[in-house]
């Protein structure tokens, strides 16, 4: 079982048996590459490395550093008294045991919009320590396509009756944190995951940090390709492929997310996925799916829009913000009742007070130093808190800024 802390080590420190650093401070995700003395850890295939002594840590090799990805999220998040991930490995996979719990704030479930509730889970899931490309793109199956750090799973774009479920679904079927529960129970992501602390900062100035893991065992980073630049915009042979994955040589073949564009986290599999993951890969020879997936977005699609209007569109990294949020109460489903909402989140990030001023809703949001910048942030908004509250919600209303 891993111990629950951070580590990142700079050039010239070394590990000792505890796993923390000897002759260094923490530093940030854009640090340089950091020095591990090979007597500590062991090699077990690819990117992989694990430390030699108890409690096991597990180390990527991410561009010339070394980085621990799991530690910041196995902590008891839901208070049952088990960690929320275990790590552990063989010769061919590296295997994690996950509750697939949220550890950052949701919304309420169920609410107005999803009847479902958030439920602990026991995934275990195998990810090729060695991912090799495939001669041909699986096809994404229903239900879990990968997992993040956190150990909450990705699913594909779509939604249980086959449509866009990011774009051409009502958009409150989301939170804020780009999640929801199915029919029993499991959260997972249909989109770039905000809320997700990598743990390391997406400052937007350089290469995406990890986000997550794909079935075939690749990798799966945020946004950025570089200073300003998504990954998304590239061109030429170094532009994504159907997949969203592409290759750096640096980091081989991986994958990115395309914040508000399809397929938004994968387009299907690059790689030989892992047959145990999930009972679609496991069909008899010739009948598994393959080929990516396509948009079935269509005109008018959507439902009106309730939130009509929020203010500003930028949020300074490190301050508190008054932010101001407009909505046409008549194009509710459900009547929305009189006075203050019971709960605001703009991404991540809940509300310290609220207002309401007729149809506009005052909200005092703090965005901490360290928060990712660049991407832009859902608002959601819920009115009560009985058992299943009004929720009103729009996407990609404002974003984090440095200045």
């Amino acid at each position: 079982m891993l111990v629950c802390s951070v580590s990142f080590f700079p050039v010239g420190s070394t590990v000792n048996s505890t796993g923390s650093s000897t002759g260094a401070q923490e530093i940030s995700r854009s640090a340089p590459s950091a020095s591990i003395d090979q007597d500590q850890v062991d090699a077990i295939g690819g990117y992989w490395y694990v430390s030699k002594s108890e409690p096991k840590i597990y180390y990527y090799r991410d561009a010339g550093q070394w980085l621990d990805l799991f530690s910041y999220h196995c902590k008891d998040s839901n208070k049952d008294g088990i960690p929320n991930m275990e790590i552990s490995h063989d010769q061919e996979h590296l295997i994690i045991k996950s509750q697939g719990y949220p550890n950052h704030p949701t919304a309420i479930f169920p609410n107005s919009d999803n009847p479902n509730e958030i439920r602990v889970q026991d995934f275990t899931f195998r990810f090729p320590l060695v991912p090799r490309k495939s001669d041909t793109i699986t096809r994404l199956p229903r239900g879990p396509i990968g997992m993040s750090l956190n150990g909450v799973v990705f699913f594909n774009p779509f939604e249980m009756e086959g449509r866009n479920a990011v774009a051409g679904y009502d958009e409150v079927w989301l939170d804020s944190c780009c999640g929801h529960p199915q029919q029993t129970g499991v959260y997972h992501y249909h989109k770039y995951p905000t809320c997700v602390k990598s743990p390391f900062i997406d400052e937007g100035k350089s290469h995406s940090p990890i986000l997550g893991i794909a079935f075939d065992g690749f990798p799966l980073y945020g946004p950025y390709e570089s200073d300003g630049s998504m990954a998304m915009e590239l061109k030429g042979p170094e532009a994504l492929d159907a997949c969203n994955g592409h290759s750096d040589p640096e980091r081989g073949y991986h994958y990115h997310v395309t914040p508000n564009r399809f397929p938004y986290i994968l387009g299907g599999y690059a790689g030989v996925v892992e047959p145990s993951n999930n009972r679609e890969f496991r069909r008899p020879a010739g009948r598994t799916a393959t080929g990516t997936i396509e948009d079935n977005t269509e005109p008018g699609d959507k439902y009106a829009k309730i939130i009509t209007a929020v203010r500003p569109g930028n949020l300074v990294r490190g301050e508190s913000h008054e932010i101001q949020i407009d909505f046409d109460p008549s194009a509710a489903r459900r009547p929305i009742r009189e006075g203050v909402p019971s709960w605001v989140q703009i991404g991540p990030y809940e509300a310290q007070s609220i207002e309401r001023r007729g149809d506009t809703i005052v909200a005092k949001v703090s965005i901490p130093k360290d928060a990712s910048i660049g991407v832009w942030l859902d608002c959601h908004i819920e009115f009560g808190t009985q058992l299943r509250p009004v929720v009103i919600k729009k996407n990609d209303v404002v974003r984090v800024t440095v200045d």
